[in-house]
């Protein structure tokens, strides 16, 4: 790679962060004029517990619409947020805010089978700051800037690492529509871990998604979905070249969903694209980029019971950028291959919801020396607030990822975490997580294992600021000899909101 294309890759990755970062400080400034102080789901103003709603809240505008928004369901479901796993195996990922995970696991039920989460149900956040959000016609803004210091004794995240100082932005802009019918969502999360002195082990990540549903008449829906994500590749991980990798998910989908009485249809297509980029002058591993098309088939019931069948079937076709010409050098691992599940979605009313599902993929490469990828899914996920100001989160994952490592056509991860939020009061949240991940490789004996814990306070001292601190503990273990290592990481930080 020229220096050149080095640079361009460099400011390709950082850009969006710069960016949303001056967009979150400009808006992150007061205007009172466009400020919806909003009451209802998650995401915008709750009242203190106990406390009486003010006078005259509840007019969002002049023509009288009522902001009591977790009437109609918890708010923020219309974010194309997903739910992401504390323990990833094969990525470096920042913990995935509380608030936004409640709001993600709550989108994976059909929409006619979602509880009803009221205001009642914490959402793992302090209150005093809640975001108010800036109205912009009918839509709601609310954006969010992270700032702080930390310190690590592994920056590189592999057995070599050392240890130092770090220094963390993280901006955050969530858009939500406001419309009687159809509803669009819009979600951004940046965060830039710099280490000053080695630019190579500085952690990049982003996500960004939108969810546009569409209510064509009263018993059918279209969504639209697209989403973007930036993450480093974990140095450790036999698919790591050692000398880092970005890692660019790209993806667009499509559902018609349609009730049939005591049952509801939905037909989805979807593409996801995987493209790998070198960093600081090294070379791209484009033989390892692909795109993933994928067709499938929902029937849940929709009889009104706390329990919910489902079943769900899928068929895809796996496509590499660069083909293999010469067999006896490579291996085309181009393929097809199909998916079923049969799961419940659960909803024990305002407290507890979820979903848990399992089933079976198999993946037929092009190349016959390969064996078919293939394996038990099980996913699942759970939201149980046992009291007012405590919220338990579970889930249960299963991935599948493609390789290019000789005599492998892939591995198999599981995942699980459970996560725990308390609000000591409306200034003062707690949280503490667990998360373990097995990555199995099939035809080769290459096992990968992380381990995640992790402990944050976050004290909001006033109505736009709050302190963060978080300590987050990783162990990764795999059946290559000399690539385990463990981090400890601790950060603390301002957060502004609007």
């Amino acid at each position: 790679m020229s220096p050149a294309d080095a640079h361009g890759s460099v400011m390709f990755r950082y850009g969006t962060l710069v960016i949303s970062t001056f967009a979150c400080l400009a808006m992150l400034m007061p205007v009172h004029a466009q400020e919806a102080d909003l009451r209802g789901g998650f995401g915008v103003v709750l009242p203190a517990p106990g406390a009486e709603p003010e006078a005259g809240v509840d007019a969002v505008d002049g023509a009288g619409e009522t902001a009591d928004l977790a009437a109609a369901g918890l708010r923020g479901v219309n974010a194309g947020e997903e739910v992401e796993a504390l323990a990833t195996v094969d990525r470096q990922r920042p913990v995935q805010p509380f608030a936004e995970r409640v709001r993600a696991a709550q989108r994976r039920t059909p929409a006619g089978n979602r509880a009803v989460l009221d205001d009642t149900v914490y959402a793992g956040d302090t209150l005093r700051d809640q975001p108010r959000g800036i109205r912009l016609g009918s839509f709601l803004l609310y954006p969010e800037l992270a700032v702080g210091i930390g310190w690590t004794d592994n920056r590189a995240n592999d057995a070599n690492g050392t240890p130092g100082p770090s220094y963390i932005i993280a901006p955050t802009l969530r858009l939500e529509s406001n419309w009687s019918r159809h509803s669009l969502g819009v979600n951004f999360r940046g965060s830039y871990i710099g280490y000053g002195d080695d630019a190579v082990d500085d952690d990049p990540n982003v996500t960004t998604d939108a969810l546009l549903q569409l209510d064509l008449s009263e018993r059918t829906q279209l969504d639209l979905d697209a989403r973007y994500g930036l993450s480093l590749e974990d140095r450790g991980s036999a698919e790591s070249s050692g000398t880092g990798q970005d890692v660019h998910e790209f993806g667009a989908g499509v559902a018609l969903r349609r009730s049939l009485g005591l049952i509801g249809a939905a037909f989805s297509g979807r593409v996801d694209s995987t493209h790998y980029t070198g960093r600081d002058g090294s070379a791209s591993e484009g033989n390892r980029d692909n795109a993933l098309f994928t067709a499938g088939l929902r029937v849940d019931g929709q009889t009104g019971a706390s329990f919910q069948p489902f079943v769900e079937g899928s068929g895809f076709k796996r496509r590499y950028f660069e083909q293999c010409t010469n067999p006896t050098q490579c291996a085309d691992r181009n393929a097809v291959g199909f998916g079923l599940r049969a799961g419940l979605t659960f909803n024990g009313g305002s407290k507890l919801s979820g979903d848990l599902s399992a089933g079976w993929r198999a993946e037929h490469l092009d190349d016959p020396r390969l064996k078919v990828l293939q394996g038990l899914t099980v996913d699942g996920s759970l939201i149980w607030s046992p009291t007012r100001l405590t919220t338990v989160t579970a889930l249960l994952g299963t991935n599948f990822a493609p390789s290019t490592i000789s005599g492998t056509p892939g591995s198999v991860i599981y995942s699980t975490d459970l996560r725990i939020a308390h609000g000591f009061s409306d200034a003062l949240s707690g949280e503490v997580g667990v998360g373990y991940s097995l990555r199995d490789y099939t035809g080769i004996w290459l096992k990968e294992k992380e381990a995640r814990a992790t402990t944050a306070l976050t004290w909001a001292f006033s109505s736009r600021v709050a302190l963060q601190g978080r300590y987050t503990f990783r162990r990764f273990i795999s059946t290559t000899p000399g690539s385990g290592y463990s981090s400890n990481t601790i950060e603390a930080g301002l957060r502004f909101r609007h």
